[in-house]
């Protein structure tokens, strides 16, 4: 999954990174670590705006929701959202076709569960009983770019516009940090971020060429605080 993300890059280096302009840039402050259960507001670029950056807040509301009590806890359960089942559930199915965005980020955070007394480079993945005292060891993930791109999806509710980070089964490096759900978030190859904006592609079949996992050796991980 992905709760947690460092985007640290300045407005002209996201303007440059990827030919868009970002009008909002004095509204948003980069930090080293955004935690997604509080909403934030972040740079996203949609398919019907590419050239344009813009702030949604993390936490997708779907058009169709009735009120504010489902709005509060629809933002909350679509933080993220599988890339395998994306475009069966309701509230993505619509997105997945016709409000993708891709999301910038310096690096992501996850945390590996080791049984206490494990050796922290051959951790097991069998977690034991629910009785194992377990340590989480906090890692910061980045690759190859110094900005990347998530795959997402974005909609609008009243006054709200949210994104949803998509996530997908982990290459062998994530599975083995990610070691309780073995899940990664979808990060885009550079070649493939117009290609997910695509407004063309509104099926599976269209999309499922750039449904991969990142390549594990293009990305890097070390044990922050």
């Amino acid at each position: 999954m992905c709760f947690h993300l460092a985007a640290t890059a300045a407005a002209k280096t996201l303007e440059a990174r990827f030919d868009a302009m970002f009008p909002e840039s004095n509204l948003f402050e980069p930090s080293e670590e955004f935690n997604a259960f509080a909403h934030p507001k972040l740079p996203v670029i949609t398919a019907n705006k590419s050239d344009q950056i813009e702030l949604f807040n993390w936490g997708l509301v779907p058009a169709w929701v009735k009120d504010k009590a489902m709005a509060d806890k629809l933002k909350k359960a679509t933080l993220n959202a599988r890339v395998e089942t994306a475009f069966d559930k309701p509230s993505f199915r619509d997105p997945m076709r016709f409000k993708r965005c891709i999301i910038p980020a310096n690096a992501f955070y996850e945390w590996q569960h080791v049984p206490v007394g494990s050796d922290l480079g051959s951790a097991r993945t069998d977690l034991g009983s629910a009785r194992t005292s377990i340590n989480k060891i906090k890692y910061k993930i980045s690759t190859d770019q110094e900005v990347f791109a998530f795959a997402g999806l974005w909609d609008s509710w009243k006054d709200w516009t949210g994104f949803s980070i998509l996530t997908m089964p982990a290459n062998a490096l994530m599975a083995r940090i990610h070691n309780t759900a073995k899940r990664m978030p979808f990060i885009l190859a550079p070649e493939n971020e117009k290609k997910w904006l695509d407004p063309g592609r509104i099926k599976l079949y269209d999309l499922q060429e750039l449904m991969v996992p990142y390549p594990e050796e293009k990305m890097s991980a070390e044990p922050t605080s």
